[in-house]
């Protein structure tokens, strides 16, 4: 088993289908399983060391999550869709397989600054 083994699948189209159907600030994310996690704030794009296989993912979507106090940083690459109608963005992790993830954790690259930040319209 290998010790990079993403936690679903991957979606590399995502961050193209997030532009055309312009996601919008405070648009709500919820798992594969329905499970709501936050809500949309901003994207943050890796300009140096892009990696997939080694989890260095291009960009990430920042998510406020108001009832456990912290930020989320989901891969883009993990998002199966949005639907601009009901502002709905939804992974293609489940609940279990996203919180096995680091993702509650700040990149070292938004961290160090070494990022540029695309703020998502209202």
């Amino acid at each position: 088993m290998s010790l990079n083994r993403q936690p679903g699948p991957m979606n590399e189209n995502a961050l193209q289908m997030l532009r055309e159907k312009e996601l919008k600030k405070g648009a709500d994310v919820v798992t594969a399983d329905g499970v709501f996690l936050g809500k949309a704030v901003r994207l943050y794009h890796r300009v140096d060391e892009i990696d997939p296989e080694l989890k260095l993912y291009a960009a990430y979507l920042g998510i406020s999550n108001l009832k456990m106090g912290n930020q989320i940083f989901i891969p883009v690459d993990f998002i199966a869709d949005y639907d601009p109608q009901n502002a709905q963005v939804t992974l293609t992790v489940s609940k279990s397989a996203a919180m096995s993830e680091t993702w509650d954790r700040e990149p070292t690259f938004i961290a160090g600054r070494r990022d540029t930040v695309e703020n998502l319209p209202l």
